[in-house]
């Protein structure tokens, strides 16, 4: 099949991917390393400890699904594998994903690609762009005045998350490996997504970063009661790997990582009594969120600097 260029709707979608993704990185390089010039030694580690893990997870996915397209043949030889493996190793395979769309490519394929792209946004979001709003929120959070937020806060911030909405809003209940001649990237329905994302990531962070405000390290015990619930749920008989023709260990691990997930936003993963898990999933969540809330707020022993 004679190769073509994508639309015009899908390049634009790509660039605005590739644009968000690489400024995401960009701008938390350089707030790591404010906080090194701020000898803020704690966030400091952390914050460079989720950017490492993103890029490294991100580079290994995307290296070992190369190869494995290589071998079910649906991609052509690019270039020599320790070319390849070298371009991964200095941390440009998902950029090298991207541009390979902006060329002229087999269309049958392009799904296959537009899947991976999916599955490593999703990574980099919850590895490093969801925790690095977190904790800049937090340190937004506990600046004594407006006036002492810079740009860079700003900035960083926003491109942190948006990058966690863009990715959740481009990712697809159907990008899974057996439905993924259904993949459909519209824009309006990523519109849509992204607004209602934006929504719920938006006040889930504010709800952790308020009650993080008064009770410190006491958050990572709420995170950890909610991982815990969510992972119980994920295991239990007909959910989400009910069915499929995987070993025990895979599903525990796989339910481990998607419960990490489940502690910002929901992400559907099966067909079967979708709305109805969503709908409890998301009253949770209200709950939840509103809980902590309050928390705070019976918990305020003087005036903030935001009223």
């Amino acid at each position: 099949m004679a190769q073509e260029f994508l639309p015009l709707c899908d390049v634009l979608f790509n660039i605005i991917s590739l644009a968000s993704y690489f400024c995401d990185v960009v701008f938390d390089v350089v707030t790591i390393y404010t906080l090194y010039d701020q000898q803020e030694v704690v966030w400091f580690t952390l914050a460079l400890s989720c950017v490492i893990l993103s890029l490294v997870v991100c580079q290994l996915c995307s290296l070992k699904w190369y190869f494995s397209s290589l071998r079910k043949d649906l991609a052509k030889k690019d270039c020599d594998l320790s070319l390849m493996i070298l371009l991964h190793l200095v941390q440009g395979g998902v950029l090298w994903r991207y541009f390979k769309l902006f060329i002229p490519v087999d269309l049958r394929y392009v799904k296959h690609e537009v899947r991976d792209l999916c599955m490593l946004r999703l990574i980099h979001a919850f590895c490093e762009a969801a925790p690095m709003l977190l904790i800049q929120l937090y340190l937004i959070w506990r600046k004594p005045a407006l006036s002492d937020l810079t740009d860079l806060n700003i900035v960083s911030t926003a491109l942190s998350l948006f990058s966690v909405c863009w990715a959740l809003a481009s990712f697809n209940k159907n990008v899974r490996r057996h439905n993924v001649h259904r993949l459909i990237l519209t824009w309006l329905g990523v519109i849509f997504q992204f607004l209602w994302r934006l929504g719920t990531i938006t006040s889930r962070s504010l709800a952790l970063t308020v009650y993080a405000t008064l009770y410190g390290y006491w958050v990572f015990l709420v995170i950890a009661l909610h991982w815990i619930s969510m992972f119980l749920w994920l295991i239990s008989p007909k959910n989400v790997f009910h069915g499929e023709k995987m070993p025990l260990f895979k599903k525990v691990i796989f339910s481990m990582l998607i419960a990490f997930c489940y502690i910002f936003c929901y992400i559907n993963l099966q067909e079967i009594n979708a709305r109805q898990k969503m709908v409890a999933f998301y009253i949770t969540m209200l709950l939840e969120n509103a809980l902590l809330v309050a928390v705070w707020l019976g918990g305020l022993r003087s005036t903030p600097w935001y009223q």
